[in-house]
């Protein structure tokens, strides 16, 4: 009896608890994108009942792989508000969708001087990692163009272009942003001012024209810096609402307004995106919409296993952001 309790705790153990197959338990560990969700759940409940542990070293010896996957940081832009925040949200969901799956996450940044595709050469090399999560792709992404050509396992948060593998997760920006424009109708908004980021990245021009397609009055102004916002909005007649594309504009812009004795909300609404940590401790808390950063890493995970698997190439993921409503919309 003694030598049963000590004795660890199996594949086939779990398999039995849960009533499925040992390889359903192996597709649950290694590939749960092929196993229904209600299968996985039984399964992660057999394994947590049981306390099993998988063998990763053995695993991934047999198998030739590392069990990790690699995100590389390149921190372009150290002052941008609220990115320290998107970024932990982000690893946070990718680290722990990694581990229910046995996988762990490799964080690492070009060093000074380097290039984000030579620090891709090095982990490739060293065979650290056996996929890449690349973000904020770029349409012809010279990044996607070199993890493509060395047909090294990638997945990648930002749509990539039409020629190339559709391995990518990213936010619905046009049908999310014309969610908040809709609101804004439903409130009675009729002229509003859209302040847009001073960008050639996709989301920028993505959300901007899911908004004008809602809201075609709309007046779009561009800007570079925060301080640019503060000072078109300390000047400008004031409109209905202000509509930001990023949480960043929307605060200045509630604090221009609150500096002319505007009552944000009343007056003037203001809207914004993303729901940084600070959007909802505002004196007038700000609607916006939520980028779901968990459920993002969690597609993200998933898609790389099947980058990993070799499995067919399949259509991205789109996932919208929800409306949050509070206080200033």
């Amino acid at each position: 009896m003694a030598e049963e309790k000590l004795r660890r705790t199996t594949v086939a153990d779990v398999a039995r608890l849960a009533g499925v197959s040992a390889m359903t338990v192996s597709n649950v560990l290694n590939a749960p994108h092929r196993v229904s969700e209600p299968t996985v759940r039984t399964v992660r409940a057999a394994i947590d009942e049981l306390g099993y542990i998988p063998n990763h070293a053995a695993r991934a010896l047999s198998s030739g792989r590392s069990q990790v996957i690699g995100l590389p940081l390149y921190f372009e832009d150290e002052e941008n508000p609220g990115l320290g925040g998107f970024l932990h949200g982000l690893l946070g969901g990718l680290v722990k969708a990694a581990a229910l799956s046995g996988y762990g996450v490799h964080v690492t940044t070009p060093t000074d001087g380097s290039t984000e595709i030579a620090l891709y050469e090095k982990l490739i090399a060293a065979r650290q990692v056996d996929a890449i999560v690349v973000l904020e792709t770029m349409p012809h992404d010279e990044r996607i163009e070199f993890l493509s050509r060395r047909r090294f396992p990638f997945v990648a948060f930002g749509r990539t272009g039409s020629t190339q593998r559709q391995c990518w997760v990213d936010v619905d920006n046009e049908t999310s942003m014309a969610g908040i424009a809709q609101h804004l109708q439903s409130t009675g908004r009729k002229r509003a001012v859209y302040l847009a980021t001073d960008s050639a990245l996709p989301w920028v021009h993505q959300r901007r024209d899911g908004f004008v397609r809602e809201f075609p009055s709309t007046v779009v102004r561009s800007f570079a810096s925060l301080e640019a916002v503060a000072a078109y909005v300390d000047e400008v007649e004031t409109p209905d609402v202000f509509v930001a594309d990023n949480d960043a504009f929307a605060v200045v812009a509630m604090r221009s307004l609150q500096r002319r004795g505007i009552a944000v909300g009343e007056d003037v609404a203001v809207t914004g995106f993303n729901d940084f940590p600070f959007a909802s401790m505002l004196d007038t808390p700000l609607t916006t919409a939520r980028i779901p950063l968990r459920d993002i890493a969690t597609c993200l995970f998933d898609r790389a296993l099947r980058e990993i698997s070799g499995e067919p190439d399949a259509p991205g993921r789109l996932v919208t952001a929800p409306l949050v409503v509070r206080s200033s919309a």
